[in-house]
């Protein structure tokens, strides 16, 4: 008879025992563990497989978390000591102006890490039009071929950068990319033809891939109410480094020349003297102060998870055996809240912590189609963001160069592109952290989707401007900057969503969604050299609003596709 009393009571609360979402006297469930007086929804008693297919890393359950909406802002949130969430240990605010706080050092290595790598990145870029593409000799086909090696290697890095910061952490993945990068930076002053050039432009690609642990980090140390910003800003003026670059190493190599060193040996010298220190500098400045979790070291990224969950869970788990042995929660030593707060229903996206990848958790990854939306997302948008810091200073001097329209104006006029990260792509992640606030995470993916969108139909502007006739500067700029501006806020919403969709495995995630980019890049690169274009035909446009029909065909169908998807 007991037996059944027990069976009774579970199936009531699987079943309609429950009702207006609460759960009686825990005392009077004989046979069924005490459970914390809280908001109970479906979410509490899926199935194993239901579970694991969500990516839940331990559990789904109820705490305290006062702020499920986030925190409204304020303007000295950004310098005074971060609000935790109690759930996660995870800041409810953007800190960035107190350093010293374990939330802002996270968010400034990472920011500058991916700064210094995007720098060193595209260091050749402003170089190749001028003195290196004279000096080695190249032909217009080469220098597209040597931009696609820039990007061919880091769609590889960043794939296996995504499950390496599942099992490592991301601060450290992100310094030994740094220091790899490092190494091919410093050997470009050997190169002596252009199979030497194709060589280290591709090693040094494998910086592109710090972008996936920068994103991780931030993710790992901000709730998911302000986790849209802090990643927009990490990424938005991390890649600023692209259009810093093109002033700094311009800038160098004029200076070396005015020395008295032979163009040859100025551009050269550049390498050694600038990327390469800022690269190991900053690796060493993210191994010495850096944190790898917010608990501390990875190794105790578990502990997050609060007292009273972890003795709820694991009477839950021993009970019902829905949990396996290795996911179980150890809480000796651990007191209970006599007073517990008044509790708030959490998603897996508040508890989950990273998992190191298994073949059963990748084919849930590949299989899931928000993963797809949103990397395609990004392989249209940072796809062009990294083709145009590649090769924008060569189309524009295609386009306009003239006794009054030199390279190194080429190059400068270009680097506005890149230094439109400055605001653009925060802004994408602010405003997606504010309409997920008020409206969801929907709201989040339409602000995606549009953005996206509208960089295309500014690309087909561009295009069919350039080929009306005798395009000026001014609006072929004012075209770039609203691409720029689009695209980049497009940048900074896809890493606002991308969070939510498999926490357990961001790292992975990330690295997908990023990869997606450059591959993106190389679709767009050879777009143009597909269809460069010559003033005499007055085609020189083609290849932009080709882009822009790539662009609109592919995130149109996502509109009709986000409507049918339940967004939690």
């Amino acid at each position: 008879m007991e037996t059944k009393k027990d069976e009774k009571s579970y199936d009531d609360l699987q079943g309609g025992g429950i009702q207006d979402g609460s759960v009686g006297d825990p005392e009077g469930t004989p046979g069924f563990p005490p459970l914390n007086r809280a908001t109970i929804t479906n979410e509490d008693y899926k199935s194993e497989e239901e579970r694991e297919r969500e990516g839940v890393s331990k559990m789904t359950a109820t705490v305290s978390n006062p702020y499920p909406n986030g925190i409204p802002f304020r303007w000295s949130s950004l310098w005074k000591k971060a609000e935790v969430n109690p759930i996660n240990n995870k800041s409810l605010t953007f800190n960035l102006l107190r350093l010293g706080d374990y939330y802002a050092n996270t968010f400034w290595l990472a920011t500058l890490g991916f700064f210094v790598a995007f720098l060193s990145w595209f260091a050749f870029s402003p170089l190749v039009p001028e003195a290196v593409k004279k000096d080695l000799k190249l032909s217009g086909d080469q220098v597209i071929n040597s931009n696609m090696a820039s990007l061919g290697g880091t769609a590889l890095v960043r794939i296996i950068a995504g499950p390496a910061c599942d099992k490592f952490g991301p601060r450290k993945v992100l310094a030994t990319l740094l220091i790899l990068g490092a190494i091919p930076s410093g050997l470009a002053a050997l190169v002596k033809n252009i199979h030497g050039l194709e060589a280290v432009r591709f090693f040094i690609s494998i910086l592109g891939g710090t972008f996936v642990p920068t994103q991780a980090w931030c993710t790992l140390s901000f709730d998911k109410s302000v986790v849209g910003t802090a990643n927009a800003f990490a990424g938005g003026w991390g890649n600023l480094g692209g259009g810093v670059t093109v002033a700094a190493m311009i800038g160098l190599y004029e200076r070396f020349v005015k020395a008295g060193f032979s163009s040859s040996k100025a551009w050269r010298l550049c390498f050694p003297t600038l990327p390469v220190p800022c690269l190991l500098l900053v690796a060493a400045m993210i191994l010495l102060f850096g944190r790898d979790h917010p608990n501390g070291k990875w190794s105790q990224r578990f502990d997050s998870v609060p007292p009273i969950l972890k003795e709820d869970a694991e009477a839950a788990v021993s009970s019902s055996s829905v949990l396996s042995n290795d996911e179980k929660v150890s809480s000796s030593s651990v007191e209970r809240d006599p007073h517990p707060p008044k509790s708030i229903v959490t998603s897996n996206v508040d508890t989950a912590q990273p998992q190191p990848l298994t073949l059963k958790n990748l084919r849930a990854i590949l299989t899931d189609p928000r993963v797809w939306m949103v990397a395609i997302c990004y392989l249209i948008t940072f796809g062009l963001e990294t083709a145009l810091d590649a090769s924008l200073p060569g189309l524009l001097t295609t386009i306009f160069q003239s006794p009054t329209f030199t390279v190194v104006d080429a190059a400068y006029a270009a680097s506005t592109y890149g230094l439109l990260n400055i605001y653009a792509r925060p802004l994408g992640g602010v405003v997606a952290d504010m309409l997920y606030s008020k409206f969801g995470l929907r709201a989040k993916v339409l602000w995606l989707l549009s953005t996206a969108f509208l960089q295309g139909v500014f690309l087909l502007g561009l295009g069919y401007y350039v080929d009306s006739g005798s395009p000026k500067l001014g609006p072929v700029m004012a075209f770039i900057v609203l691409i720029a501006n689009f695209g980049f806020m497009a940048n900074g919403a896809a890493y606002a969503v991308y969070g939510h969709l498999r926490p357990a495995n961001i790292g992975t995630v990330a690295g997908i969604v990023g990869s997606s980019g450059n591959l993106g890049g190389l679709c767009y690169i050879a777009v143009a050299k597909m269809y460069p274009g010559t003033r005499a035909a007055n085609n020189l446009g083609k290849k932009f609003w080709i882009m822009g029909y790539m662009n609109v065909a592919a995130i149109a169908p996502f509109f009709v596709y986000q409507s049918f998807v339940e967004w939690r």
